[in-house]
Parts: structure tokens; C-alpha cells; sequence
């Protein structure tokens, strides 16, 4: 296994898609695999390139959409094979978003606590 400290000029198709996208699209990549490494090096490259906060936190949040689905299916097979139909979830009463403050269900689309 090899890591990457620095963006790497493409020498594929994807060449043709231009510094900027294929960064953002590093970053995300970065964001899916828990890589902070990778991910600091692409929003270096990414703010010398000019690009916004806000278009990198729109690339962020994709890849976070993305990494979530699989955590949303898995939770819903355990809640629904391991508490069979009881009320509560996985988590008994507790949910994440109520120990971070917010009401329940406010994680978000993917908060299984609903």
C-alpha cells in the first residue's frame, strides 16, 4: 500500500476533466477513506486554485451522502434483526443527535433515530 502526500498530475481520461474537478473530486475520495493526509494536501491545491469553501464543503458533503448510505443500510438491518419492531432502535432511547444537542431526527435524512 502506497499513500499520497501531494495531488497527482492524472495521466488517464480523466486528465480531460480539468485540475479543479478532479480535486474536488480528490477531496471527497479523501473524506471516504478517513484519509486527512490526502484530504489536506487536495484543499491546499484547491484554495492555491481559487476555489471556494463553499464548493469544497459541497464536494465535503457529497462524500459524506455517499460514505453514509452504507451506515444507514447496515443500521436498519441490525435495528430490524436484532430488536424485533421494539421501540427505540439499536440505540434504546438514545440517539446521536440528542446527545449532540439537537431533537431527535434532526441528523439528518440518514439518522436511523427517527
Amino acid at each position: 500500500m502506497t499513500t499520497q502526500t501531494a495531488p497527482q498530475t492524472p495521466t488517464s481520461a480523466l486528465a480531460g476533466l480539468g485540475e479543479t474537478t478532479l480535486n474536488l473530486i480528490a477531496l471527497g475520495a479523501a473524506i471516504g477513506a478517513n484519509a486527512e493526509r490526502a484530504f489536506r494536501a487536495h484543499q491546499s491545491r484547491l484554495t492555491e486554485l481559487g476555489v471556494s469553501k463553499e464548493d469544497m464543503i459541497e464536494a465535503v458533503n457529497m462524500a459524506l451522502r455517499v460514505k453514509g448510505d452504507p451506515h444507514s443500510i447496515i443500521m436498519a438491518l441490525a435495528q430490524s434483526t436484532l430488536t424485533d419492531g421494539a421501540e427505540g432502535g439499536c440505540c434504546g432511547d438514545a440517539c446521536a443527535c440528542e446527545e449532540a444537542g439537537m431533537e431527535k431526527g434532526d441528523c439528518g435524512d440518514d439518522c436511523d433515530c427517527k
